[in-house]
């Protein structure tokens, strides 16, 4: 096919040139015969002579740029020879007008006596000059259609270009779920048949795979790091670390809500740990006051049932975290966190009934502590009195 376009095109072009070669051939016999050159004859038949050149330089252009867009739309037959078609009927329509042109000549050979221009018969001269125009016509017509055909297979080019731009973006993601396409899947039926359901040879999707094969090497990763090189805790040793740190966060919370206790919180401490921590404090700080065994100097006796500022587990807190500035007893708050006020008063609560050396006199009222739920609340008697009081607030 390719070979029979271009000796189509090679026989266009001999017909195209075949009238310029009769004038040049005509132009030259008659300057021989004359016995000389005419200039200007030679000039022009030039002049044909290097138009024809180039166009079959730019005819030779077109058959190129008319193969290359025949490999751009191989599946378009009626776009790869169109061109060619539309270039071969106007060179076809205009043959006419070429051998009307050459005939010319041979017409004004039978007239008796010829005009002439420069020399030049004028039937010549005009042929000349016709062919001269109508080869700037062909070079004209040819230039457009090659800068037509360029400016389509660049668009091709360019399309091309973006498409395999966009291939290339989006390779890894098709062939990551590559799957066969519906319509094809006959091609994958086996001879099963189960109630109706045929059942098909296909592959795993890609990505199943792909991630099958990483749950392998996380494996062989794990094995080594865990069960060979000992790098990392066992699962037995791992629950055993957990635990131990399970264990201290409850003690660091319970530490917390220790130090979050106030006067309307506070609870009595009977344990021997924490009575003893109150003891150490009692004796580091309050026994210039009260005396180490409880039984009062400057301060009042902690070991009887008289209390100037209530004697229950948070008036002994409020007390100690406050503290009675007209009675000369200090806060203690920014020196004891509130888990060591609640130790302390736990501790003074506990040197009730105790036996001082040297007891000082019962000051403030009596207290006396309920002891089951639902008694009443604390009561208070006056010194040496048997009558109670109305239940009221105490402080100390």
């Amino acid at each position: 096919m390719r070979s029979n376009k271009k000796n189509y095109l090679i026989l266009l072009a001999a017909i195209l040139l075949a009238p310029g070669c009769i004038l040049a051939a005509e132009a030259t016999s008659k300057s021989a015969a004359t016995g000389g050159y005419n200039m200007l004859q030679i000039t022009l038949v030039s002049l044909m002579l290097i138009l024809l050149y180039f166009i079959g330089m730019l005819a030779n252009t077109l058959r190129v740029l008319s193969e290359v867009l025949k490999e751009k739309f191989k599946n378009d037959r009626k776009a790869n020879s169109g061109v060619i078609k539309t270039i071969a009927g106007f060179l076809l329509a205009i043959l006419p007008a070429l051998h009307a042109l050459a005939a010319e000549p041979a017409v004004a050979q039978a007239t008796p006596s010829p005009k002439s221009i420069e020399g030049i018969p004028i039937n010549d001269y005009y042929a000349m000059i016709g062919f001269i125009i109508f080869e700037l016509l062909i070079i004209f017509a040819l230039s457009i259609y090659i800068k037509i055909l360029s400016k389509v297979i660049k668009g091709k080019y360019e399309q091309e270009a973006q498409q395999a731009k966009i291939r290339k973006k989006s390779w890894f993601w098709d062939d990551f779920n590559a799957a066969v396409p519906i319509e094809k899947e006959k091609d994958l039926l086996l001879d099963h048949n189960y109630d109706g359901i045929q059942e098909l040879d296909n592959s795993l999707p890609p990505w199943w795979k792909y991630g099958f094969y990483l749950t392998i090497l996380v494996g062989f990763i794990y094995v080594y790091r865990f069960h060979v090189s000992g790098d990392g805790l066992s699962q037995q040793e791992e629950y055993a670390a957990e635990m131990q740190q399970g264990e201290e966060d409850k003690a660091a919370y319970l530490a917390q809500s220790a130090n979050n206790v106030d006067e309307s919180s506070v609870t009595l401490l009977t344990d021997g740990a924490s009575v003893g921590e109150g003891k150490d404090l009692f004796i580091k700080n309050c026994v210039a006051c009260h005396l180490a065994d409880g039984g009062g100097s400057v301060g009042p006796n902690l070991t009887d049932e008289y209390w100037l500022h209530g004697g229950s587990i948070q008036n002994v807190f409020k007390t100690i975290k406050y503290g009675w500035q007209d009675k000369g007893m200090k806060s203690w708050k920014d020196d004891f966190s509130p888990k060591q006020i609640q130790e302390l008063a736990s501790f003074v609560k506990s040197l009730k009934g105790t036996k001082p050396a040297v007891p000082k006199a019962p000051q403030g009222e009596l207290f006396i502590e309920a002891s089951a739920p639902g008694a009443a609340a604390d009561t208070t008697k006056q010194p040496n009195t048997d009558s109670t009081s109305s239940k009221k607030e105490v402080k100390k």
